[in-house]
């Protein structure tokens, strides 16, 4: 069944929870003044310091620009906060699961981010940081319509409860276009792995809900539980229609690419990102055994350019050097992690 563990497992990789909330005494981050949003930034800072003195601050403005995309490759900050730079922070739990990101979209985007699938979980804990900041920040909020944003669709909860998907089989019967239509009449919508205005990579999709104002948060928790559980079958059943129709030619494909992996001598990110995508692929049609769907995904994760040069000292490296690093590095660790099944 696709509800099982096993294949929930091979299909969600995390869950995100996120609440947009807005001072009710300035205007939003779009009208500004240089003076106001730092203001709201120390504001912020003070009432998490008096819920938790531990979350490390980050000012974007004063920031190395690497570290800020590697905060963005970590999910712990998005795109619009990297490039909004002055007037703009973020402050990050030691466990780097919570993110606070002041003067984005909105002048808080509290986040939760979690491995794996569990939509409450994920609400319990940011809904505790959130009590917590509203019991010190008076946040804009109407009695009909809820919480205040900056963009319309976010009016009421403020809530974003999201799901990282691993989807090759919709993607690659391109059942997928037929299913985000539907989703979007649902009220959810598909993006990258990034977020908004980002595309694909590697099979991953962000699954979300775009309607907040009228329902309650447990109605969209339950509703994205629901549509999550939807597509994981989809996914599944595709999987399946693929096993049964190209078996053998599936597993000649992952297990190539694996040794073209695990034996190189240069390996450029895009080649290593697309090359992985199709070996966790294997792992999910039971051609490889994963010690560790979490330890995969997680180095999958720390491949990317700035995280890894950050982990092997390569931040002044050209790109050759860094190709040639990433294929020793793929060939060490890989088979620890993924090992071929007979």
């Amino acid at each position: 069944m696709a509800n099982s563990p096993e294949f929930i497992e091979t299909t969600v990789i995390s869950t995100r929870l996120r609440l947009a909330r807005n001072l009710s005494s300035y205007p939003f981050p779009s009208k500004l003044s240089r003076r106001d949003a730092e203001e709201i930034i120390l504001l912020v800072k003070q009432a998490l310091n008096t819920l938790d003195d531990d979350f490390e601050e980050y000012n974007m403005g004063a920031i190395d620009p690497r570290l800020a995309v590697l905060l963005q490759e970590q999910h712990l900050i998005s795109p619009a906060l990297v490039a909004r730079r002055a007037g703009a922070a973020a402050f990050v739990s030691p466990d780097r699961h919570v993110s606070v990101m002041v003067n984005e979209e909105d002048h808080l985007r509290e986040q939760y981010i979690l491995n794996g699938f569990n939509l409450y979980k994920a609400y319990e804990r940011v809904c505790g940081l959130d009590e917590g900041l509203g019991a010190r920040l008076n946040f804009a909020y109407d009695q009909k319509l809820g919480f205040l944003t900056a963009c319309p669709s976010n009016v009421g909860t403020g809530m974003r409860a999201s799901v990282m998907m691993f989807l090759p089989a919709l993607e690659k019967s391109n059942a997928l276009k037929e299913i985000v239509p539907m989703l979007k009449a649902g009220g959810l919508t598909v993006r990258g792995m990034f977020g908004e205005g980002t595309a694909s990579e590697g099979f991953v999709y962000q699954v979300s809900n775009e309607r907040t104002l009228g329902l309650s948060e447990k109605e969209i928790l339950d509703h994205m539980v629901r549509v999550t559980m939807k597509i994981c079958d989809f996914e599944i059943r595709e999987r399946e229609k693929m096993l049964k129709k190209d078996k053998w030619r599936l597993r000649d494909e992952c297990l190539r690419t694996y040794g073209t992996l695990t034996n190189c001598g240069i390996l450029p990110f895009k080649e290593m990102m697309e090359g992985l995508a199709k070996v966790k692929f294997g792992v999910a049609l039971g051609f490889f055994t994963a010690t560790s769907i979490d330890a995969f995904n997680a180095f999958i994760d720390d491949l990317r350019p700035a995280s890894f040069a950050e982990e092997h000292g390569l931040q002044k490296a050209n790109e050759r050097e860094a190709d040639s690093v990433r294929a020793q590095v793929l060939g060490r660790v890989l088979p620890e992690l993924v090992v071929r099944t007979d």
